[in-house]
């Protein structure tokens, strides 16, 4: 699914590094907390795969799709004012529409999967309808993610397991926050080391603290957060690890 920050893009570089941690050390459950667009976690093959997101709209629409692959309740055509409307309605609480139709305006019709937060999305010429496009790669989606536990909570939920591996992708420090989303990343930070612990831990960001984690892979990619929907700018996605 469309979302900011997504790593659908890259995942076939980072699902086999998680997927042989896995592997290597017999893990039984796997959990993402910040499972967003679950564009790495409908790769992975483990026997329990858990997928949290502190955004229950979100987490309401990816239960939804798991029910209804077709996806019926979406519309052939989001106009403008449609989406317009869901977001107003949204913003004054709720109400007329259902959390998951909220959620499919929101990722499918927004520019850049930046959930009411980064206008209409539309190309210039008006021929393509990105949000059906969208729809119909859900859709497609849709068989990945049978059998994924979802639930819509905070990463400190998580703070007791043991013998898991988490993968972590957060929103990047220094990058404009999700919705719903205000991280405490000296907190974060010291949640890594601590569920570390007794877990396998991965985290995927551009930049953290050499002294106290370590990075295992990183590649270049082009990303677009402009909203005048051309410019692209250069970053480095890392994985990192916890020193232990």
């Amino acid at each position: 699914m469309v979302y900011q920050g997504s790593k659908n893009r890259i995942a076939k570089y980072i699902v086999p590094i998680i997927q042989k941690y896995i592997d290597d050390n017999n893990i039984e459950t796997y959990i993402e907390p910040f499972v967003g667009g679950a564009n790495i976690i409908d790769k992975i093959q483990c026997k329990n795969k858990i997928g949290a997101d502190i955004n229950d709209e979100l987490i309401a629409l990816l239960k939804y799709v798991q029910k209804n692959p077709t996806i019926p309740i979406a519309p052939k055509i989001c106009s403008k004012e449609h989406y317009m409307d869901v977001r107003e309605n949204r913003k004054a609480g709720g109400g007329k529409y259902s959390k998951e139709y909220t959620a499919l305006i929101g990722y499918c019709a927004s520019f850049g999967g930046k959930y009411y937060n980064g206008g209409f999305g539309q190309v210039r010429t008006g021929k393509r309808n990105i949000y059906y496009e969208r729809v119909i790669n859900l859709r497609k989606q849709a068989i990945s993610l049978k059998n994924i536990s979802f639930m819509s909570c905070d990463y400190n939920y998580f703070k007791d397991v043991k013998n898991c591996l988490l993968y972590l992708d957060p929103p990047y420090k220094g990058t404009s926050n999700y919705a719903k989303s205000c991280m405490n990343y000296d907190h974060f930070y010291k949640f890594c080391h601590d569920i570390a612990q007794n877990n396998f831990v991965i985290i995927s960001e551009y930049d953290m603290p050499s002294e106290e984690f370590k990075c295992i892979w990183q590649k270049e990619r082009t990303v677009c957060q402009d909203a005048n929907r051309t410019n692209g700018q250069k970053a480095t996605e890392k994985l990192f690890i916890p020193n232990l």
